[in-house]
This record gives structure tokens, sequence and C-alpha cells, in this order.
């Protein structure tokens, strides 16, 4: 990160809040990079393949699928400057962990909301640069809104030539459409804020690194400095007491993204015959693009996707498309981390004790 931009988390300390907007808006700008143009037609084809998704998803999904307004085709910087505060209520519990008590309380009070808009930005900005469309990171957004896509990503995605580029876009519009259907159900966002806050109370900064905080005072290249001593903004938190929490959340989010691969594997499977061959193309892609240091949340593990996938296929498997129904009806049916590998346990407590 350039100096100028770390000298403007202290110029924007009176930003009121728990997350400082401005800052966030800064980083993500820096990351996304330069505008880039959008083909015109880009538009027209993108919503008629939106508008043919969501028809063939609502009519197997076991929830309503609630139709975006518009579908807009952005560049990298667009969709960062689009979706960034859709994705605060994300991080905004772990404005808490940047937190002390002593001498150091006051330092910390005026650095959390500078330190959680450097997250968000930070987040955001980096999701723009490699994500095709918000489930490729498969964390729900607040008030979603339009359907927005990065076309430069996914021209990028289709240049290999080996899979017909139409079915391609298809494939990442089919995904859109069926995860943005299942983060619209009415507790998902409340879920996972609870599961984001018992993540966020158990992450805690490492004392040990608050000296090189002090030491810089109100210097920013001397606070810049602590921070890269101490590993980046992930290095100054410690607590092996947020790994459980942590998992939790990775499970919950995973449920989440491996039923929206299973809706559109259903719907568009017959029009897109390499729907597998995609997806693990896209996975093994995911599977090396570096992920932006986090504090707390982060892009969901390929891992969880696949797990989540296969987890909601055995239920509807094992016990028919009934249980898949029940299992999102409601947040205390949804697997636990180690439930997620095994749909027999999770059925014992489900489905064994008070399904009806």
């Amino acid at each position: 990160m350039s100096d100028d931009l770390f000298s403007k988390l202290f110029d924007l300390f009176d930003q009121p809040g728990p997350i400082n907007w401005k800052l966030a808006a800064e980083v993500a700008r820096h990351l996304s990079g330069e505008t880039e143009p959008v083909e015109p037609w880009a538009a027209e084809e993108f919503r008629e393949l939106a508008r043919l998704a969501e028809y063939r998803i609502e009519q197997i999904a076991p929830f309503r699928v609630v139709p975006a307004p518009d579908v807009l085709p952005l560049d990298a910087r667009g969709w960062a400057e689009r979706n960034l505060e859709s994705y605060g209520s994300l991080v905004e519990p772990f404005a808490s962990s940047v937190g002390s008590d002593g001498p150091a309380a006051p330092l910390m009070a005026q650095l959390a909301p500078a330190i959680i808009g450097l997250q968000v930005g930070s987040l955001v900005g980096s999701l723009s640069t490699w994500v095709v469309a918000s489930f490729d990171a498969g964390l729900p957004q607040d008030h979603p809104g339009n359907l927005s896509i990065v076309v430069p990503n996914i021209e990028a995605m289709t240049h290999s030539g080996a899979i017909d580029e139409k079915e391609i876009r298809l494939w990442i519009v089919a995904n859109e459409v069926s995860f943005r259907a299942v983060s619209q159900l009415p507790w998902i966002h409340d879920h996972v804020h609870q599961l984001s806050t018992a993540f966020a109370d158990a992450v805690k900064i490492d004392p040990t690194m608050l000296s090189g905080l002090m030491a810089g005072g109100s210097d920013p290249e001397a606070i810049e400095q602590a921070i890269q001593d101490a590993g980046g903004l992930e290095g100054l938190m410690g607590g092996e007491e947020a790994e459980a929490p942590r998992l939790e959340l990775e499970a919950f989010l995973g449920a989440i993204t491996g039923c929206g691969r299973l809706l559109a594997r259903r719907a568009i499977g017959e029009l897109s015959p390499n729907f597998d061959e995609i997806t693990n193309l896209r996975d093994q892609a995911r599977e090396t693009t570096e992920a932006a240091p986090t504090i707390g949340v982060g892009p969901v593990p390929p891992e969880a996707t696949r797990l989540g996938d296969v987890f909601n296929q055995e239920v509807e498997r094992r016990y028919g498309e009934d249980a898949l129904e029940t299992l999102w009806s409601d947040p205390t049916r949804m697997p636990s981390a180690a439930e997620l590998r095994d749909p027999t346990a999770w059925a014992a407590r489900v489905l064994l004790d008070g399904w009806t």
C-alpha cells in the first residue's frame, strides 16, 4: 500500500461510525485498478441470460427466487464502487476486536474505524480483480440490488477457448442467480451476522503487538511499519479460541454456496453439458488466487463450497425433497461444521428430533 494511502488513514479519523467508508473507498479504488471499457452488447446478453436463469431456477428451488431489478455489466472498479458498502455488515462486527484496555485504549479506539475501513476496502478491491460475480466470493451482500458482473474477469475466464464462451456466460449467470436466491432468504443475513459476531468476539488484538503501534505514535510511516512487522493486519490478531467460530461461519457460507451450485446445475444442466467441467476449472483457478489479507471474513474456500454442494445433494437423496426444504426453512436446521461433512449426524439432530 502506498504511503499516501496509509497517510489518509489518519486524515480521515473524524469519519463517524464503526467503518471509515472514505478510507474503504480509497483502498478499493486503489486495488481495483483503472477504469476499463465494457462492450455495449454485454448488457442485453447478460440480461437475457439472467431472466432465463431466474425462470429455470424458480421452477426447481425449494424457496422463492427474487428477480434482480436489472443486470449491470461492469469493470473491476465499477463493481467495487457499487458493491463496497454491501459487504460492510460482514466486517463491522470485527470493530470490537480492534480494542484494548489500559493506556493503549484511546489509540485503538481511534484506529478501529480506519482499520475496519481498510479491511472492507482491501476485501472488496481485491475481490474485484478476480471475481466474475458475487457468487465467486460466496459472501452474502446486504441489499444486493442489481445483479452485477465483472466483464473483464469473465473475458479472462473465457480466453482458453476450450469451452464455448456462451456456455460459460450462462454458467456464471446461473450461479449468480442461484447464489442470490439462497442469500436473500429472510433469515440468512441475521444468521451470518450472528456467526460473524461470535467469530469477532473471539478475535482480539494480540497484546504483544501493541508496543509497535504505540511506539509509532501518530506517525503514519511508523504505524505502517509496525503493522508490516506484525505480519500485516491479520498478524495483529491472536487467539486459538477464534478457530471454532471461524469454522462454523465458513461451514454456513459453504452450505449457502453449495446449495447455489446445486440449484444452478439442476436448472441449466441440459443447456450446459460442460457445467461440471467449468465448475472444476473455476475451483482450480480460485485455489491459486491470492487472497487479500483479512481481519475476519474472507472469500469462501472452494473446498467449503464443494462440501456444501455434496451435503445438499445427500440431504435430498437420502431424505427426500421435503428435507431440503426443511434445511433451508430455519437457521437452527443448518448444519454445523462437523455436520457439513456428516449428513447422517445432521439428520439425527434435525429430522429425527422434532421434524414435522
